[in-house]
């Protein structure tokens, strides 16, 4: 009896520990200042933010050089030197010459040029902007995956800690003759097993560990301060979200990737005119002056010339008509691509929506109603085991039921806030988590 009351106490405590033990220090899903650091410190340190970055910034510096003209041309030379000296003064053709020469593109192309980097740039800031918040998504799905982990060990200690003293007062009882050979070998058997869950859950430790690092640029083993998950918490602050259609609607409405797309399609629709203005004459403006020396005791006069020349594009079917349908083709693909993001995006929302609506619907069952019956259920079978009722193996496997739920909603509350997360950002209800 004293062994068997130990047991019961051991049993006890530890069930009494679990749950309460990782419910402590929970923030709520929309203001977890350790996410909104780290989301912070990747959007201001990881490489494909920056990278993006440069992208607009060096589309933006392209717009003005587009609409500006060609550079002009000067051409300084002399003519009609004698030979074999090369004397300047003993022809009266000879000569020295300064000219000037300017390229005009037709009327417009400048300014079709223009367009086209403006639509550019614009294009690379909504890239810009939807990479942002796909490192948010990413940050917020490795974070919650680190604090599934975390919760998912400190809880699987006290699981294991159970196990211990179950296999220690087990073997005493069994070498008294009070329990059966069979009590100690389960015991040993759910331990081990529990040891083999935790190298499992170390390794995706680490994993999710080196995730968060890489976003924001770090060593991938540096500490990160992650706060275990109380399911119980999350629950109480889940609110419902809108329909789904307008969720989508917002999504088509705002995303960057629907910016960027459309972006693409008013460059392609300019690169059309652009070469369609390419099969106009360009004109070209050259302005001379002929400085002649006195010769023959001579002084002749200088002179200046002007020319007002005109590309010809006799090669138009062949260049610049084929170009421009070439553009029509791209503008063509540019659009259909549009139409892909849009119908993308919305399958991602619809998707993201039913699978927070279904994480939040068994985080209530788990929180609601399975935790409490199991709870429930172990106090039972532990009654039940003190007065004779109940084995030894059927006590272990509705404890380590009650261990397998907690595990679950943990996990269903970590992927509830990640999803919530990944919404906000499909949706643009909030450029941060």
């Amino acid at each position: 009896m004293q062994f068997r009351q130990l047991i019961l106490t051991a049993l006890a405590l530890v069930m009494a520990g679990v749950g309460p033990a990782y419910a402590q220090d929970s923030a709520p899903v929309a203001g977890d200042p350790v996410l909104q650091a780290l989301v912070a410190e990747a959007l201001a340190r990881n490489p494909t933010v920056v990278q993006r970055q440069a992208a607009v910034r060096a589309a933006t510096l392209r717009i003005r050089p587009a609409g500006t003209l060609p550079d002009p041309m000067l051409s300084v030379g002399v003519m009609d030197l004698q030979l074999p000296r090369f004397e300047f003064n003993r022809s009266d053709f000879t000569e020295a010459d300064a000219e000037l020469s300017q390229e005009i593109p037709w009327p417009g192309t400048l300014g079709a040029r223009s367009g086209v980097m403006r639509a550019a740039a614009a294009g690379a800031r909504a890239e810009e902007g939807a990479v942002r918040r796909d490192v948010t998504t990413a940050m917020a799905a490795a974070y919650y995956r680190l604090g599934y982990t975390v919760t998912a060990l400190e809880t699987l200690r006290h699981q294991r800690g159970l196990l211990e003293a179950a296999v220690q007062l087990s073997t005493t009882r069994y070498a008294t003759g009070t329990a059966p050979q069979s009590d100690p070998l389960q015991a040993k058997l759910a331990r081990d097993r529990l040891r083999s869950e935790e190298f499992a859950l170390e390794s995706e430790r680490v994993a999710a560990l080196a995730a968060v690092n890489t976003l924001r640029n770090r060593a991938p083993g540096d500490t990160v301060t992650v706060t275990p998950i109380d399911p119980a918490a999350v629950r109480a602050g889940a609110t419902s979200e809108p329909l789904t259609d307008s969720l989508v609607a917002l999504a088509l409405g705002t995303h960057p990737r629907l910016a960027a797309g459309r972006a693409a399609v008013d460059a392609a629709t300019r690169e059309i005119q652009v070469e369609r203005l390419g099969a106009r004459p360009d004109f070209t403006v050259t302005l001379r002056y002929g400085y002649r020396p006195r010769s023959f005791n001579l002084n002749l006069p200088d002179f200046f010339s002007a020319f007002v020349g005109l590309r010809l594009p006799v090669w138009a079917g062949r260049k610049q008509n084929r170009l421009a349908d070439a553009a029509r083709a791209d503008s063509t693909g540019a659009a259909a691509g549009l139409q892909d993001v849009e119908l993308q995006l919305s399958r991602e929302v619809t998707e993201t929506a039913a699978r927070l609506q279904s994480s939040q619907q068994r985080l209530a069952l788990l929180v609601d109603g399975v935790l409490p019956n199991a709870r429930g259920t172990v106090e039972s079978v532990l009654r039940s085991y003190q007065v004779g009722r109940a084995e030894f193996l059927t006590l272990l496997s509705v404890e380590d039921a009650l261990f397998r739920a907690e595990l679950e909603a943990a996990q269903v509350a970590a992927d509830y806030q990640a999803q919530l997360v990944m919404l906000r950002q499909l949706t643009a209800g909030e450029t941060r988590p």
